[in-house]
């Protein structure tokens, strides 16, 4: 009997011990999984987890940028494109499948090269916690390092300590279909130049101001920043430092962006071709030698085929 319990003593050692090696090589997947919604939870913020990625997409999306770039831009606009990770970026460590976002990104590197529109990277402007715990959207009063890096290839300086922060409790994001369910800050900044500037969205009749504080009370709250989704946007910026202006081909992500730059550019005009058809675009802006950003997350390149 002794020895049965010393036999079964030493397998349990040596069973314990082969779980410490199989963890140590990497061998046991401890990973979190999505779940049926493609979602997961990680440091108290609710993720959607990419899927692919979809590396065909990716080209398309570069090629798209180039199709744009060669039917509506001169020879005096600048351009630049700039990828937004989405947090999955910051958490490749901890879920299961990894996304491989290398891939993703120099996939569009790579179709852009030569092309005439710079790269941006922002990767290393942002972090987890500068997106929202209960929604896939970054926060506005967190961007200071992204509006550096842009700004450093575009050529402006933004002093983010002339803003005026206005938090709002009780903001829950997009994710709380999903379960999301503790309410967090959302917070918009404020400054002369947001004040003084007035937005022409051509969904609306009426001219509208850059935060439309009515949207707090709808189930999309970041839709306080510009109003929400649009297919054409122009923002003329009284205020602003300079003459020149701005155009963003856009997801949502640039709606708290935006607002942040309306010191620097006197005008500008965000173009969603999500929602409006490219070969349209010509009525609307007359291109002569604006500033040009191509701004799109991650989520867009991997799904390029809603770019139109």
């Amino acid at each position: 009997m002794k020895r049965k319990l010393a036999f079964a003593a030493a397998g349990l050692c040596f069973a314990a011990a082969a779980v410490v090696i199989a963890v140590a090589m990497g061998l046991f997947d401890r990973g979190m999984r999505p779940d049926e919604n493609g979602m997961y939870t990680a440091h108290g913020h609710w993720v959607e987890a990419l899927e692919g990625p979809d590396v065909d997409s990716a080209v398309r999306f570069g090629e798209k940028l180039e199709k744009l770039k060669a039917d509506l831009l001169t020879e005096e606009n600048r351009a630049f494109y700039a990828i937004v990770p989405d947090k999955g970026y910051y958490l490749t460590d901890e879920v299961r499948p990894a996304t491989d976002y290398q891939a993703l990104f120099s996939t569009v590197d790579s179709e852009l090269m030569g092309s005439g529109i710079e790269k941006i990277d922002l990767t290393g402007a942002l972090t987890l916690e500068d997106y929202y715990f209960t929604d896939s959207h970054w926060r506005q009063e967190r961007l200071g390092g992204v509006v550096d890096a842009l700004g450093a290839a575009m050529g402006f300086s933004v002093d983010m300590d002339g803003f005026d922060p206005v938090t709002v409790e009780g903001f829950i994001g997009a994710y709380g279909k999903y379960g999301a369910d503790k309410p967090e800050e959302l917070t918009y900044l404020v400054s002369d130049a947001t004040v003084a500037a007035v937005c022409d969205n051509y969904q609306y009749p009426d001219s509208t101001a850059v935060y439309d504080l009515a949207r707090l009370d709808t189930d999309v709250p970041y839709d306080v920043f510009l109003s929400g989704a649009s297919p054409l946007i122009t923002i003329e910026s009284p205020l602003a430092a300079t003459d020149k202006e701005l155009v963003v081909f856009r997801d949502s992500y640039a709606s708290s962006l935006v607002p942040l730059l309306l010191g620097q550019y006197r005008k500008v005009t965000l173009v969603d071709v999500r929602y409006m058809v490219s070969g349209l675009v010509p009525q609307y802006v007359e291109f002569t030698d604006q500033d040009v950003l191509f701004l799109y997350s991650t989520y867009v390149v991997n799904q390029s085929a809603m770019l139109r």
